[in-house]
């Protein structure tokens, strides 16, 4: 699926790192990103906006989601609730894959803009990046560490289009959660995948590799 002005979004990047406003995002404390490659981060572009937007509103939504649990009041959380009890019987990859394929399940492919995860839960349907954030904010919320988890815009080779997936680093190894497939891939087996940005709690990336890709 495609992701809207992205060829901004890397231009903007360039720029930025020309500038002198990029630095190495990699901390001594966490994995580095995946697919192997350098990322340095974005200071300056449209998609650092759009995301620490989204991030607020997932903040928010997070509350609310918390509170409806403690008031036990929350009839179309039900399901959701349900789901996540589910997955926590499971550890490691077992983990991973049950939440990959239950949300590649819950959600219908559609066109869609950026969602919260409880947006795309609801709703039941969205493109790939509903998908990926579902994913993403349900690991969170199952106690995978947040240095563990990332959001990954990639260029798809095979269809030539850009496309979001989420990484999970566990025992060692970056896995894929993608709406394509309900399989779990590791990063280094995704040899059709371009990444190009990536998202975490500290903010958006480029790959060095997208330095050419204007």
């Amino acid at each position: 699926m495609r992701i809207a002005t992205f060829v901004s979004v890397l231009a903007a990047s360039v720029l930025a790192a020309a500038a002198g406003l990029a630095r190495s995002a990699v901390a001594d404390d966490r994995p580095p990103d995946p697919f192997g490659d350098y990322t340095i981060e974005v200071n300056d572009a449209p998609i650092v906006k759009t995301w620490d937007l989204l991030r607020e509103k997932m903040s928010i939504e997070k509350g609310y989601f918390h509170k409806c649990l403690e008031s036990g009041d929350c009839p179309s959380m039900t399901e959701l609730v349900q789901k996540l009890d589910e997955l926590r019987q499971y550890r490691g990859k077992a983990l991973l894959g049950h939440l990959n394929l239950s949300v590649n399940l819950m959600v219908k492919p559609a066109p869609a803009d950026w969602t919260t995860p409880l947006e795309a839960i609801t709703m039941r349907h969205g493109d790939c990046k509903s998908y990926s954030i579902a994913k993403y904010a349900g690991l969170q919320e199952l106690g995978l560490p947040a240095d563990y988890l990332r959001l990954v815009i990639v260029h798809n080779r095979r269809v030539s289009e850009d496309h979001m997936v989420a990484a999970v680093y566990q025992d060692g190894v970056w896995f894929i959660l993608d709406n394509l497939t309900n399989f779990l891939v590791e990063d280094s087996e995704r040899n059709d995948y371009e990444p190009l940005v990536v998202l975490d709690y500290k903010g958006a990336r480029r790959y060095r590799s997208a330095f050419w890709m204007e």
